[in-house]
């Protein structure tokens, strides 16, 4: 195939903590001449916020995306788009999409991701009444926004197939395919050596959902676990934790906040859990605990629409007792757990290898191109 002029456009630079671009575009990188435009940190000035507030009185400009306006990162995109003509467009995420120049939206490769309407509307009675109510008028200005781009561009990716049929009940025509979440195989492995008591919870612990699980976590499972094992250990381990689980660590229950690198923590417990009441999309805490052969207890709305083999790659559980329980069985049968693990390295190395959704990736790139040249062109990463 050709090698293309590809611009991508995100709300951060791809990096280790956002895997999936991050993979993606270093796999895009050794194919074609890839230019990176992102948002490094986002110091908004007076006149990002007042070009923010200008959206405000707009029901289809959701809060998600008004929280990133950037006049800078906007001249940037179009002074990268004027000075190159780019095969493909890349774009990752809502935040991402207002950047892009009506005129030029129609050669928008949009990796949405997400169904992020669908995730607010989830997660709104979860939030309190006064939370809940502005997550529910945020789910409205998602679904309108969300409707309108994917009516406007070229292709749309998302996740899983969850997210897909939320996109099409937004917009039925929508172009929307789904590519799987790779995962770095070198990074997420199994270790030499595992804590035979430590049951481990990773993500960003700012963001709602992962909050909202880590309490459920901490305030109706985990005292059933330790009712049984009283050695057991609990490490709540992600970023910025906020003072509603910082209030929750005991003897028994750490929260660790920023860890540079994950990998090691998951490949050395003993379970890993991801107690999460709603989710869009997949999981990648779910599947790098599979990769490092660490035996999982999850929810149906973690898993989705993953072709998890409950009791084989993995345990499901949706109460807390039954959540409890399973934790349970994996501490007490080191035999179980060890298959358990195996069985699901297995399954992320056959369905989640960065190479074959790499190729569905480059596919998508040459579906739609509105020039075809195979000339070289100088990289230039914009770091906003």
């Amino acid at each position: 195939m050709s090698r293309l002029r590809v611009l991508y456009i995100g709300p951060h630079p791809p990096s280790p903590i956002a895997v999936r671009p991050w993979l993606f575009l270093r796999a895009m990188e050794a194919r074609h001449q890839v230019d990176v435009v992102a948002v490094t940190q986002y110091r908004p000035g007076v006149g990002d916020r007042l070009a923010a507030l200008r959206h405000l009185p707009d029901r289809a400009y959701p809060l998600q995306t008004m929280a990133v306006e950037s006049l800078r990162m906007r001249q940037a995109v179009r002074r990268a788009i004027a000075r190159t003509q780019y095969d493909v467009i890349h774009v990752e995420h809502v935040r991402a999409f207002p950047f892009v120049p009506l005129a030029d939206r129609h050669r928008v490769l949009f990796d949405a991701v997400d169904c992020v309407s669908d995730l607010f509307a989830q997660a709104a009675p979860y939030q309190g009444r006064a939370r809940g109510r502005i997550f529910r008028q945020e789910a409205g200005r998602l679904a309108r926004f969300e409707a309108q781009a994917i009516a406007s561009v070229a292709r749309v990716l998302v996740a899983s197939r969850r997210d897909a049929a939320g996109m099409r009940a937004l917009w039925p025509q929508a172009p929307v395919s789904v590519l799987h979440n790779p995962v770095d195989l070198d990074r997420f492995r199994p270790g030499l050596r595992r804590s035979p008591n430590t049951v481990v919870f990773t993500g960003k612990m700012s963001f709602h959902a992962n909050r909202v699980a880590a309490e459920w976590l901490c305030d109706d499972i985990w005292p059933r676990v330790r009712a049984r094992h009283p050695e057991a250990r609990l490490l709540l381990a992600g970023a910025r934790p906020p003072r509603s689980l910082l209030r929750r660590r005991t003897g028994d229950v750490s929260v660790t906040g920023y860890v540079p690198d994950l990998s090691g923590l998951i490949a050395g417990a003993a379970v890993a859990v991801a107690p999460l009441r709603y989710a869009v999309g997949v999981q990648n805490k779910v599947l790098e605990a599979m990769a490092c052969a660490t035996p999982v207890v999850t929810t149906s709305a973690a898993v989705g629409d993953l072709a998890f083999n409950e009791g084989g790659h993995g345990f499901i559980a949706d109460d807390a007792a039954a959540f409890a329980e399973r934790i349970c069985w994996l501490l007490d049968d080191h035999q179980l757990a060890g298959q358990m693990g195996r069985a699901g390295r297995d399954y992320v190395e056959r369905h989640h290898a960065i190479g074959p959704l790499a190729e569905q990736l480059d596919h998508y790139y040459h579906e739609r191109l509105t020039t075809q040249s195979t000339r070289p062109i100088q990289r230039e990463v914009e770091a906003i």
